[in-house]
């Protein structure tokens, strides 16, 4: 990985080293002493060098035919007197350990290692080449300390980077590398201190210094000062501390300021002002208080200022107005007051303004739309006031804009000012207009909208006839207002639209068939064009629950149809069992009656059906235990009778779910009576029964008039009550064993097996102490069977603990299966076991805690405007290769072998290092050890990861574990989700078919994200692409193995790497 700063590039010493490599090599002979040392490096790799000679590895050897003229390989450079002075060798495959041995290169002056899978310690020797100008060992797995008690000369350093390894310790100090410009150690597990004193006093040439995401604690050092020449200073995601020192603010060529996701504190000073070459300044998420100095006068080439989610307050600095390069303005989530008083005429750059959730008062600024590049907006959560400017019928440029949660008026003026706008597609109107104001029935416009959302204004009216012109909507928000009439059947008309919610309101009559055929939730129909919504944060709150839902992309809207707290009569239409892509269907609260259609079970990808608090009656189907997906089902408060069907996943559901149905029986309700048999016992028998009947009849009664009360009481305060998702009170439940009950603690063992021998134990207790007695507010993720929480233990561990609640006892032997192969399984790449409880109905699996979370938020959730935090391309291809070592694990090298059956980029953990890890296999099935067939009869996986062949024939299979690997390749190349409703059929909703499709057009380029704009980082990324659609293939025997798999990872990028060296 190649210097942003440096004074002289990697790019340009390798240039110069392959340049000598092809015109000297022919004139000189490398000597025996620098032959045995490459011999050496290569005996230590697991399959040697691509490209040396085989016999490389028999050090004896120094004939010419067995390949002794070392100048002559692949990567390895000379000058004329024969000695090495290159080892280039990045992307190449390389895997094992670095040998001491490369230390006896004695003329070494490059060193690039980048981009393999090697591992161990770095060795000491290579931090004493006093001609070694370039080391870069970035992106592999090496581990250990660096330079911790060695003894460091590297007098001729110019480039040190180390960066996304497994290093740990204290960071690297080069003594007397006064040369160097560019020191990288990011994304490591270095810790304790930073000596910017000393990192500056051995180096005060530094151009780039880089110490990003580590475990850095303690005060902001002192010291950066001394590097007179720095132009780029990075240290977010760590846990620093402290106010800014102000040596930082004399480095006047600064032009890279990253401090954000750390816990610094204090003010911004007026001293920012000395910064007058800074070109981005990120201090996002941290504690900073204060007004923003009003100095920015003296930044006029500033062109991102990121602080949101601080402390900060004061008004806005007028001197932004003279940064006229500003492309990029986030402030959000502060609580900066007073007047959005900038001149924005000459703001002519600005991109990107997000103004959200702060304190600003007064009106819209006219000024806005002088932005003439300008394609979001947010201004959302603050109190401003007022109507929408009428210049904003100008701001042409505009795609996206968020005005939640103010306090402006005149619905109607609003919408017409804005329909014209021929680039808007998300307009976000939420809380707003609470006069009592009317739905505007006269707009003619909004050609390009994609997401409207006026939810929470009071509005009444009908459902606007003006909305059946929106042939490009895909998500439509009415709810929370006081709209009245019939749901419009035109509303199932429109292609695109696949996130419909009108929900609390008063609208009646019964529920359109036209819904039923609603063309984007339903399989193969939508729209053509290619066009997608701009990706930007903002919150929809469609109730008034404590939290609103945070959306980052319009693809993570959930395909829905929400249709609750309304007045709608008549029956749940059988047909919308045709809705194959609805993932969540709310009909709760209404007025239906009749029984619950079976048909319903053909809504494949539902995975929340609501019909609780209505009239209907009958038996729950049985056919809804084939919904595979369903994690949530609500049927409380009907007149439901019969037995609640066993199967599927009903076994997951709450006894809630099932309240206020006083004839249902079964699993989460009462115990179902056994059949009586009449042998002739008569007229007490008979009046046995009634009384049971008259028992149930009271009962019934005093159940609804206790329902009726708590409905008025919720109703009245207009808010969902999230607080009853909490653990059945039940003999066998935690709390009650929590203290008698132990926890068996697996050994802690590395991933090769040394450790300390033996168990421990602890007791329940002792973990429901680490949770917080299970508080949601250390809940991080769920699972596929239950929660997942944080916890630290008594001996300090951080570990995740997944709960495992309800009726189980159908899945005890998968649970033990879990068990008793998941505490044996040890790599690397796979998340261990580390400990099980079993008590009642509830387990606790205890596994390590990742540190950073998913590949899914890291791709799909954390990426900034513009890929600024997107995940680099190395990292993904590491992570890419680490998964597939994973996999190739269970499948062939682990005893007893293991299929996955669930791999999804949210199954794919990354700790401290971001390393990739494998979790969730906790119910896979063991498996004989040549057999490659039937394992399961379980169908199984996510959306949009399974395999073709699990749809008719429901069984799983290693290649089937290899087509979802595929699909998350696809994850790491295009960055997109597997399933994206906000984009049509043919335009990458479905990336598999899309990068398949633009493969065979020869527009792989095309598909591979934005965000990746190395040329040669394409190139590998295009070949990943190659690999991963060789996984997705439709015919299983043509798919590779899991061991292939890593094979071609680990040679992806070496032709690549190779045709970009020489054209450099």
């Amino acid at each position: 990985m190649g210097s942003r700063g440096g004074a002289l590039p990697v790019a340009v010493l390798v240039l110069l080293l392959l340049l000598v490599l092809k015109n000297g090599a022919a004139q000189s002979r490398c000597s025996s002493g620098d032959l045995a040392a490459l011999r050496g490096f290569s005996a230590g790799l697991d399959g040697g060098v691509d490209g040396w000679p085989a016999a490389v590895g028999n050090a004896s050897s120094s004939s010419t035919s067995d390949g002794g003229d070392c100048c002559a390989w692949r990567g390895v450079a000379c000058d004329e007197a024969g000695e090495v002075v290159g080892v280039v060798l990045p992307n190449a495959t390389l895997r094992g350990v670095v040998a001491e041995s490369l230390a006896g290169l004695a003329a070494l002056r490059v060193l690039n290692l980048s981009s393999n899978a090697l591992r161990g310690a770095l060795p000491a020797g290579l931090l004493r080449l006093r001609a070694l100008q370039v080391l870069d060992v970035s992106v592999n797995a090496l581990e250990g300390a660096v330079a911790a008690a060695a003894v460091v000369d590297l007098p001729a350093m110019r480039e040190f980077n180390v960066s996304y390894n497994a290093f740990n310790g204290s960071h690297p100090v080069l003594a007397g590398a006064g040369r160097l410009t560019s020191y990288d150690v990011s994304g490591n597990s270095f810790a304790g201190h930073v000596d910017a004193a000393a990192l500056c006093g051995a180096s005060p040439g530094l151009r780039t210094l880089r110490l990003s995401m580590n475990g850095f604690s303690g005060d902001f050092p002192v010291g950066f000062g001394q590097c007179r020449s720095l132009v780029e200073l990075s240290l977010d995601g760590n846990a620093i501390a402290g106010a800014l020192p102000d040596d930082v603010f004399g480095l006047t060529s600064l032009q890279v300021l990253s401090l954000h996701t750390n816990s610094l504190s204090g003010h911004l000073p007026p001293s920012l002002r000395n910064l007058s070459s800074l070109v981005r300044l990120d201090v996002s998420f941290n504690n900073f208080t204060g007004d923003l100095p009003d100095v920015f006068d003296a930044v006029p080439g500033l062109q991102e200022l990121s602080a949101p989610s601080n402390l900060l307050t004061g008004v806005l600095p007028a001197t932004l107005s003279r940064c006229s390069r500003l492309r990029i303005l986030n402030l959000r989530n502060n609580s900066l007051a007073g007047d959005i008083g900038l001149d924005f005429r000459a703001l002519q750059s600005l991109v990107y303004l997000d103004l959200g959730v702060n304190r600003f008062t007064g009106p819209i600024p006219a000024s806005l739309p002088e932005c003439r590049a300008m394609t979001a907006l947010n201004l959302g959560r603050n109190n401003l006031t007022g109507e929408i400017p009428a210049t904003f019928a100008a701001f042409t440029s505009l795609s996206f804009l968020s005005l939640t949660g103010n306090s402006f008026s005149n619905v109607s003026s609003a919408l017409r000012t804005l329909q014209g706008l021929p680039n808007l597609t998300s307009l976000v109107l939420t809380k707003n207009f609470h006069g009592g104001e009317a739905m505007p029935t006269d707009i003619a416009g909004f050609a390009g909208i994609e997401v409207l959302v006026i939810a929470n204004g009071e509005l009444h009216g009908a459902i606007p006839a003006w909305l059946a012109g929106l042939s490009k909507l895909k998500v439509l928000d009415l709810s929370w207002n006081h709209l009245a009439g019939p749901i419009p059947p035109w509303l199932g008309e429109l292609d695109r639209l696949f996130y419909l919610d009108v929900s609390n309101n008063s609208l009646h009559g019964e529920i359109p068939l036209k819904l039923a055929r609603m063309p984007a939730l339903m399989a193969g129909g939508d729209g053509s064009d290619e066009a997608h919504v701009q990706n930007f944060p903002f919150f929809i709150r469609p109730n008034s629950s404590a939290r609103g839902r945070q959306y980052n992309q319009v693809s993570r809207f959930p395909p829905s149809l929400v249709l609750a707290r309304n007045n709608l009569t008549g029956g749940v239409p059988a047909a919308l069992g045709a809705l194959t892509r609805v993932h969540v269907v709310d009909l709760s609260w209404n007025a239906l009656s009749g029984p619950i259609p079976p048909e319903l079970s053909g809504m494949s990808s539902v995975e929340s059906l609501d019909v609780s608090h209505n009239a209907l009656s009958g038996a729950i189907p049985p056919s809804l235990a084939r919904l595979s997906f369903l994690s949530h089902f609500d049927v409380a408060y009907n007149n439901l009778s019969g037995e609640v069907p066993v199967g599927g996943q009903f076994s997951t559901f709450s006894r809630a779910d099932f309240d206020g149905n006083p004839l249902l029986c079964g699993i989460h309700a009462a115990r179902c009576a056994p059949q009586a048999v009449d042998g002739g016992g008569g007229r007490k028998d008979r009046s046995a029964n009634a009384g049971v009947v008259a028992a149930i009849i009271v009962g019934t009664v005093l159940l609804l008039a206790v329902a009726a009360v708590a409905t008025w009481r919720a109703w009245s305060r207009r808010q969902e009550d999230n607080a009853r998702v909490a653990a059945d009170d039940e003999s066998g439940s935690l709390e009650s064993a929590a203290r008698s009950t132990l926890v068996l603690l697996f050994a802690n063992d590395d991933d090769n097996g040394n450790g300390d021998d033996g168990e421990r134990t602890m007791t329940l207790d002792d973990v429901l102490k680490a949770t917080g007695n299970f508080d949601e507010t250390r809940i991080v993720g769920c699972g596929g069977f239950g929660m997942v929480y944080r916890a630290t233990l008594a001996d300090g561990r951080e570990v995740a603990v997944k709960r495992l609640s309800g009726d189980f006892w159908q899945m005890e032997r998968e649970f033990r299966a879990e068990v008793e192969t998941l505490s044996r399984v040890r790599h690397r790449n796979l998340v261990t076991l580390q400990g099980y409880c079993r008590v009642g109905k509830d387990r606790l699996l205890i596994y390590p805690y990742m540190e950073n979370g998913s590949l899914d938020h890291w791709l799909h959730e954390r990426a900034d405007v513009e890929g600024g935090g997107a995940l680099p391309w190395p990292a993904r291809l590491s992570i890419a290769r680490g998964a597939a070592r994973g996999l190739a694990h269970l499948h062939a090298t682990s005893e007893p072998r293991v299929l996955h059956r669930d791999i999804k980029s949210s199954n794919i953990l990354l700790d401290a290092r971001l390393e990739p890890r494998l979790a969730d296999f906790g119910l896979a099935r063991l498996v004989r050890a040549h057999d490659d067939t039937h394992v399961t009869t379980d169908l199984v996986g996510t959306l949009g990861y399974i395999p073709p062949e699990y749809g008719h024939s429901s069984v799983a299979t290693y290649r089937g574990d290899v087509y979802s690997l595929g699909v998350v390749l696809l994850e790491l190349v295009t960055g997109r989700r597997p399933v994206d409703m906000a984009r049509p059929a043919g335009g990458g909703r479905d990336v598999t078919s899309w990068a398949l499709r633009m493969r065979r057009e020869a527009r792989g380029d095309e598909v591979v994200d934005a965000s990746v704009g190395e040329r040669r980082h394409r190139d590998e990324a295009c070949r990943v692409l190659d690999v991963a659609c060789a996984c997705v293939s439709d015919n299983p025997k043509s798919r590779p193995t899991a061991q292939q798999l890593v094979e071609w990872l680990d040679a992806i990028a070496a032709a690549a790497a190779a045709a970009a060296a020489a054209g450099d």
